[in-house]
């Protein structure tokens, strides 16, 4: 995820210059990628490094589907890899320098704590190629900076939470507070507030609440545990975590407070409780079989989780990899009406120190809803619980954000 607040200001000065349990599930689910236009050869002496941010393999959220993406490359491009782990920020330019010691093709850096690093490296290391997820560094040639609309998904999901609550109470959990989490923040508020009109409910949305300020806040499942609990106890019967593995204690505690209630995995039954997960595809996170009896394979219905805003960064990672693959990396940079063109043609208002000023800038891929990279997940657990208007709700969201008559603001502020 990007620290806009904190980047956004250098970006554009700077650049001018130059096997956990959710990887089985997201590689099983890899389909047909968007961005399918390059063409591979073979990749047998390839090898690519990623730099795993501080929340690490085994999130089940946003570094894990990373790896997804690095596992099908490894899989259907025959590339291998090395990994490096990150325990904090430290930790960044010693392990892209030792990537680039070991002579690899590319190295995939996850996650936009890592600007700094990459950017260094970067002009340290001119022929090395970059990929960084949610990264700022713009208009470097040897950097792609994989973005995505964070905000389109979360509007959905939004819309979702509205159609399905019951209480009319529902809440959202950020993970570290920065500007790309206020991106979810501020495209799920679109989304509660234009479902409201469409369904003429009035539903209340507690206050944010945030897991800290620090890149720690990705991995403290107790804190958002404590924050699913206070948020139950206001009457939310639905909460939205977008908080990298620090959400999987918000799960845990959406689950417990269901068992609770005594609910016992009814597929005519809902839970009394809903968790919205993020990323990657976590709504096996709430079956009964990964959930009670901690199995790895075998889920079925019904789940606690209703669904999850995916954020397709195995997508993102591959497509990189195979742009490498084929020896058409640099197409990120020569051609950005195709890969980037809102960045490209200064529609995307994230540059400047608010956030607020147009970029002009080369480098990006940039995933939305049109391409697939954000949205609902299949909800392949919960599908029997869909009432007509929530399944109705996402629908006409969704296509009035595709059509332009949608539009979910793109905030990066509080």
């Amino acid at each position: 995820m990007s620290l806009l607040s904190h980047s956004k200001k250098r970006a554009i000065a700077r650049g001018t210059l130059v096997g956990a349990v959710i990887v089985i599930i997201v590689v099983a689910a890899l389909g047909t990628y968007y961005y399918t236009t390059l063409t591979t050869k073979s990749s047998s002496k390839i090898t690519i490094g990623i730099v795993y941010d501080t929340g690490g393999k085994g999130d089940k959220s946003f570094n894990d589907m990373a790896y997804a993406g690095v596992l099908q490359a490894n899989s259907s491009l025959g590339i291998n890899y090395i990994e490096e782990s990150s325990t904090d920020a430290s930790d960044y330019v010693p392990n892209i320098e030792a990537l680039v010691s070991k002579n690899v093709s590319l190295i995939v850096c996850v996650g936009f704590l890592m600007d700094d690093a990459v950017a260094s490296e970067a002009a340290k290391y001119p022929n090395m190629k970059f990929a960084q997820i949610d990264g700022d560094d713009y208009n470097i040639t040897n950097v792609v900076a994989i973005k995505y609309q964070e905000n389109l998904g979360s509007a959905l999901v939004g819309a979702l939470a509205v159609a399905m609550t019951k209480t009319d109470v529902i809440g959202f959990i950020g993970g570290m507070a920065t500007g790309i989490i206020y991106k979810f923040w501020h495209g799920y508020q679109y989304g509660v507030s234009w479902a409201e009109n469409y369904t003429g409910k009035t539903v209340t949305l507690l206050p944010a609440q945030y897991t800290g300020t620090t890149g720690a806040a990705w991995d403290d499942p107790t804190t958002d545990s404590q924050i699913a609990q206070s948020m139950m106890a206001k009457g939310a019967d639905i909460i939205y975590a977008a908080a990298g593995a620090s959400g999987v204690g918000m799960f845990n505690a959406v689950g417990a407070a269901d068992k609770a209630t005594g609910w016992n995995w009814s597929l005519t039954t809902p839970p009394k409780y809903f968790a919205i997960g993020v990323d990657s595809d976590q709504d096996y996170y709430g079956t009964y079989q990964y959930f009670v009896q901690g199995q790895s394979t075998g889920f079925t219905a019904p789940s606690f989780v209703l669904t999850s805003e995916m954020k397709r960064v195995d997508t993102g990672v591959y497509t990189v990899i195979e742009s490498v693959v084929a020896g058409n990396y640099s197409s990120f940079w020569n051609n950005p009406t195709k890969w980037g063109p809102t960045f490209f043609n200064g529609t995307t208002q994230i540059c400047g120190s608010t956030g607020d000023q147009p970029c002009y800038v080369r480098g990006v891929f940039l995933l939305g809803l049109a391409q697939g990279g954000v949205g609902p997940s299949p909800m392949t657990y919960t599908q029997q619980y869909l009432t007509p208007q929530a399944t109705t709700v996402m629908a006409q969201l969704k296509a009035a954000i595709l059509n332009g008559t949608a539009n979910v603001p793109e905030n990066y502020n509080p």
